[in-house]
């Protein structure tokens, strides 16, 4: 201290500025150190990832921007419900016109229950291709919330289903970014399981049902309208509805309005055995950007990957071994010749022609999650199963532009890396098929007239619930539904914000038909989409 005060000059403004100057240098110097003992914390140690995840978390307003407000300023829903007293099958449920009151009652320790556990995360959770990691052993499911430290234990509660009182039922939260994004509210995504304590309480058939949160889709129509794509083009896919849940807890809250969901068909073995019309088809749900890689020849190290969602046989699991094994050894022409003994080309060729219209990224070409894969009954061919469209009909921000989304190249509609897409689209049976699949859902399913008229259909059901949900989003469903586009303001701001412009599906529509039209002419080269990095 003696040598620093000779040092300095002795008074007046000189003596001050040094002092500034140092205690700047220090002040940088502290804040280096800080910034690089987090991130060697953060890439060492999975205890600091958890924290650090639940902190930033909790930095957020307690309720979401899109909560429903005070009801004295909002308009009360004036549309249509469906009712129990009409069920007597799935397809009573399911309808994409039908509205829903749910009615979830929570005692106390219910509601303590169903809170999310804290589990330690991935290190290295984003790679420096933009990727994410998408399984953690730590969690009981796979997906990103999994990876990030976030686990959904199960509760019960009663539940009223359009007048018919469940009791005994269980409920659990599910979702990754749709749950990520409500952390702090209670408009998280949630999944029922009306039999998870209670045999044989099933309604019209079904036991368990899937609730979106709508919080990504700014339009509110993308799950109804592109399951029902899928399913007009002639995939296996799930049936949907409009839900308006109603929440309960003792002693918190009294008929608390949650607000308006998307209800989702649960594809397992009933929903199986029905749209197959037989018994023993294999579901699974995999997670993974290498699909069909070679994990060696124990069913254990696939299992986790690829997530039974039915019973499946010996046979069955050694069928996905053994086309592993061709994929990942075989030669291109090894590959050519046997691969429509493991793969029912014409139905994938109409799985990859919808979801190559619907440019949808955020699921089997871009992601490496939100799909399933059926496996026949005799264990022979595998197809694909659409799940998890709110990014469908080229919304999905995380992937190019919107112009490269609508103008996606039918010839290369998945992003890199993708070896079992790529490989595929070398077969030329394959190619053949898809192409007269995009001639056909060209022609007849995706028409822009057809499509802007159900667009216009949904948007009437939905236009009560958004009413009595918020100001905010019914304008963005008006927003959504109109032919007046707006011009693409991609990159700026928060992608994923609340007040984002809404995605508009009529413009998105008639862009992506008439690209198709063209690459399929030979008058126009198609995009390649690749996977964006933060910061760039």
């Amino acid at each position: 201290m003696r040598s620093l005060s000779r040092w300095l000059p002795a008074r007046g403004w000189k003596r001050w500025l040094v002092l500034a100057i140092l205690a700047g240098a220090s002040l940088v110097f502290a804040l280096v150190v800080l910034v690089v003992s987090v991130v060697i914390a953060w890439h060492k140690s999975p205890r600091f990832q958890m924290w650090a995840m639940e902190k930033m978390m909790f930095m957020g307003p307690v309720e979401a921007t899109d909560m429903p407000g005070n009801p004295g300023l909002r308009a009360v829903y004036a549309g249509p419900l469906a009712s129990a007293e009409s069920v007597r099958e799935a397809a009573d449920i399911f309808r994409p016109t039908n509205v829903w009151n749910l009615h979830f009652k929570f005692t106390a320790a219910q509601w303590e229950r169903i809170h999310y556990k804290l589990v330690p995360p991935v290190p290295g959770l984003v790679r420096d291709d933009g990727s994410v990691a998408l399984r953690n052993t730590n969690a009981s499911r796979n997906g990103l919330a999994g990876s990030m430290g976030f686990d959904f234990p199960w509760s019960e509660a009663e539940v009223d289903f359009g007048g018919r009182r469940f009791t005994n039922a269980g409920l659990r939260f599910k979702g990754n970014g749709t749950f990520l994004g409500a952390v702090r509210t209670y408009r998280k995504p949630w999944k029922l399981d009306l039999e998870r304590n209670t045999k044989d309480q099933k309604f019209g058939g079904r036991s368990v049902f899937n609730f979106g949160n709508l919080s990504a889709d700014l339009t509110c129509l993308s799950d109804s309208l592109a399951y029902e794509y899928h399913r007009d083009v002639g995939n296996p896919a799930p049936r949907t509805a409009f839900a308006r849940l109603v929440l309960s807890i003792a002693g918190q809250e009294t008929n608390r309005l949650i607000g308006p969901y998307v209800m989702v068909e649960n594809p397992d073995a009933d929903w199986a055995r029905e749209r197959f019309a037989r018994k023993g088809i294999a579901l699974f749900k995999p997670v993974t950007y290498d699909l069909f890689a070679d994990l060696g020849s124990d069913w254990t190290n696939y299992h986790g990957v690829y997530d039974p969602k039915t019973k499946t046989t010996a046979a069955q699991r050694q069928r996905v071994i053994e086309f592993a094994r061709l994929h990942s050894h075989g030669t291109d022409e090894e590959f050519a010749a046997q691969a429509g003994e493991f793969l029912d080309l014409d139905a994938v060729a109409r799985f990859l022609a919808a979801e190559c219209l619907l440019a949808n990224f955020d699921s089997f070409m871009g992601q490496g999650q939100n799909y399933l894969m059926s496996l026949d009954a005799d264990g022979k061919r595998f197809a694909f199963v659409p799940w998890d469209l709110d990014h469908a009909w080229g919304e999905f921000p995380m992937m190019g532009t919107a112009e490269q989304r609508e103008r996606l190249d039918i010839w290369h509609p998945w992003v890199e890396p993708n070896r079992f897409v790529a490989r595929l689209f070398k077969v030329e049976e394959f190619r053949k098929r898809y192409r007269a699949e995009l001639e056909r859902q060209l022609a007849t399913v995706f028409v822009p007239e057809r499509l802007n008229r159900r667009v216009d259909e949904l948007g009437i059901v939905f236009r009560p619930l958004a009413a009595e949900w918020s100001t905010n989003r019914l304008a963005k469903l008006d927003q959504a539904v109109s032919t007046n586009f707006h011009p693409h303001v991609e990159g700026e701001g928060d992608r994923f914000g609340p007040n984002r412009p809404a995605w508009q599906i009529k413009r998105f529509i008639a862009a992506r038909a008439a690209s198709v039209r063209a690459q399929l002419d030979g008058k126009e080269a198609g995009q390649v989409v690749a996977r964006k990095r933060e910061g760039k």
